[in-house]
């Protein structure tokens, strides 16, 4: 149980390294792995990382890479391929591209308590120690890994419709009011911000145990003045909150006034709106919108919560099972008036070797992609569906685009899941969808649900109940529109539907949001089940995406233009928090609500790819 001082991991890695390291300086960073084993990242006594060990490093010069897998995933499994050999070569393929890249396998102590936050801290120093010993470019986890979950508070300044006391005996309605609302609300589950951020004091806010947070509405008629004073009205709360990091920013102080007439005393509010910012280290509080900024890229590539099959325990009336002799879909009759499993959340567990399948094939075709030896479509595409075409941004990554045809490339208006499959099956390097979203999938136009199974084939890897039978269809799953795990696991499973490979640009609501984040740890095995995004990435040919974890309206500015550059996928992640942070004003950045709209996304896949690899074939 180590409390690691990273100057003395500095010395050993000095001692070891010397001016000039050869291949990554294995000696040297075994060393820190090595001080970074049994480590107690809060001093408690309960370990957060049980183990480091490097496996494999390569390349003598450039920037560092780290690709962290989780050793569960390293043990033998009938029937699954092995994951090492693509991991290793995954190290070579990075260190031709003149990087130093190593690959260490990470096992984090099992904790009864929901301390996800705690394991994203532990893992951050291990990536400071190894930054602050040279130059760390960036890091991607491979397999479950902890996020980091965001809830923010801010004052914000509103008119609108006001209900103060909903429902009690003394509700107050106003049509339309000006009115401070300060409640903290999770903007993120997803924010790979706190791991990239190395320089910020994350650690400072995270909050482990179930924490109960003010909340406050307090109506001004007249506008809310800029330091405050006493409301109309008010309404205080609490909610409750735990294992986050409380991005706190502006304050209240409630002042409570003697009433003039003698009666009850009638509190008031000052308000302190540049008070916060305590996530952001120095350097990056000296920006004009103060916010923390990557200096690491991070990615993450886990395929346990799509990685599904149904319950090899559940059976029906016969004793038939879901799954054929071949492993097909087939219909279930259960007992006449037994209840019948629901099709969504009651037939599935986790399939250890599916997992490791995808992965597999996730890093075959990151392999095939970056030498060359994939077929590209040089071209974009967007499908939109009740929001506005985002195929003019994603174009403006490369010039030659500005031409393209875009009639079967740019789908927009009201399309059916129909017209989804045949979108997908025009090739396209980078795409972009935009769909009201959550964190299981997104939603499309009702319909045509036969053109669908024409297109997807049969059978499906859905069920519909009927009467005593749960059947094999996508009627339930697919016929309200849904674009979610069961339509992408039958398009996989049929195969030929997406043609590939592309990146992803995914700006709907909650799109990369794990299910469950707020209650669950990351380790629980409903934890991330079929969420939205990753479904997209495995299933439907991706190299890397990204997309938000919270419900807001933004897109990463600058995201294609910098793909444009040249610069890879991480990189054009992160240019969004460099324009968000130089903003002159908040209205350029949504204002105060908006203006650390940038923390909401993260990326899924490899951010080391880049539209450049493939630019000239």
């Amino acid at each position: 149980m180590k409390s690691v001082d990273l100057g003395v991991i500095v010395l050993v890695a000095t001692v070891f390294w010397g001016p000039t390291p050869t291949c990554f300086g294995q000696r040297g960073l075994q060393s820190i792995c090595q001080a970074f084993s049994g480590f107690d990242q809060d001093g408690d006594g309960d370990v957060e990382i049980d183990d480091l060990q490097v496996l494999q490093t390569g390349g003598e010069n450039g920037a560092r890479v780290l690709l962290l897998v989780e050793s569960r995933l390293l043990k033998p499994l009938e029937g699954a391929p092995a994951l090492l050999p693509p991991l290793r070569r995954w190290v070579e393929d990075l260190a031709r591209e003149s990087r130093r890249a190593a690959l260490i396998a990470v096992s984090l102590e099992a904790n009864p308590r929901h301390q996800d936050g705690r394991y994203v801290l532990a893992l951050r120093e291990f990536l400071r120690a190894v930054a602050k010993d040279g130059d760390l470019a960036g890091v991607v986890l491979v397999g479950r890994f902890p996020d980091a979950l965001l809830v923010r508070v801010c004052n914000w300044r509103k008119r609108e419709r006001l209900v103060l006391r909903k429902g009690r005996p003394n509700e107050r309605r106003y049509g339309e009011v000006s009115f401070l609302r300060r409640v903290p609300e999770i903007v993120a589950r997803r924010a790979d911000i706190v791991l990239a951020d190395l320089n910020g004091r994350w650690e400072d806010v995270y909050r482990q145990p179930r924490t109960w947070l003010p909340t406050l509405w307090a109506a001004y008629p007249g506008g809310v003045p800029v330091h405050g004073g006493r409301p109309d009205d008010f309404e205080e709360g609490v909610l409750p909150f735990e294992d986050f990091f409380y991005v706190l920013d502006g304050r209240v102080e409630r002042l409570e006034e003697p009433s003039q007439d003698g009666g009850e005393r009638r509190p008031s509010w000052l308000i302190f709106d540049d008070d916060g910012d305590l996530e952001v280290g120095a350097e990056d509080r000296r920006r004009s919108n103060p916010m923390a900024v990557p200096d690491i890229l991070v990615s993450r590539l886990d395929a346990r919560g799509v990685a599904l099959r149904p319950k090899s325990r559940l059976r029906g009336e016969a004793g038939h099972g879901f799954l054929d002799a071949q492993g097909h879909p087939q219909s279930v009759r259960f007992k006449k008036g037994t209840k019948l499993p629901h099709w969504r959340n009651e037939i599935w567990e986790h399939d250890p070797i599916l997992e490791r399948r995808l992965l597999a094939a996730a890093m075959d075709r990151n392999h095939a992609y970056r030498t060359g030896r994939s077929q590209v479509a040089w071209r974009p595409a967007s499908l939109a569906c009740g929001l506005p075409s985002g195929y003019d941004a994603t174009r403006r990554a490369a010039e030659a685009w500005s031409e393209e045809d875009r009639e079967h490339l740019d789908v927009r208006g009201s399309p059916t899941l129909t017209a989804v499959a045949k979108w997908l099956g025009y090739p396209a390097i980078l795409r972009t969808i935009r769909a009201h979203s959550d964190a299981w999938g997104s939603v499309f136009a009702r319909g045509d649900i036969e053109g669908l199974k024409g297109l997807l084939g049969k059978p499906p890897w859905a069920w519909t109940p009927r009467g005593a039978f749960l059947v094999p269809s996508l009627d339930a799953a697919c016929g309200g529109g849904k674009l979610d795990w069961f339509f992408w696991r039958t398009a996989w499973e049929r195969g030929g539907v997406v043609r590939g490979p592309s990146f992803y640009v995914h700006t709907g609501c909650d799109g990369i949001s794990p299910p469950g984040a707020e209650t669950l740890p990351f380790d629980h095995a409903d934890y991330g089940v079929r969420q939205g995004g990753e479904a997209m990435l495995f299933f439907g040919e991706g190299l890397a995406l990204v997309g938000r974890a919270k419900v807001f309206y933004d897109e990463p500015r600058g995201f294609a233009e910098t793909l444009g550059a040249g610069e890879s996928f991480g990189e054009a992640w992160a240019r969004y928090f460099e324009i968000e942070g130089a903003a002159k004003s908040k209205g350029e950045v949504g204002g105060e609500i908006g203006r650390k709209r940038a923390y909401f996304w993260s990326v899924l896949g490899d951010w080391t790819l880049s539209l450049a690899m493939a630019r000239h074939r």
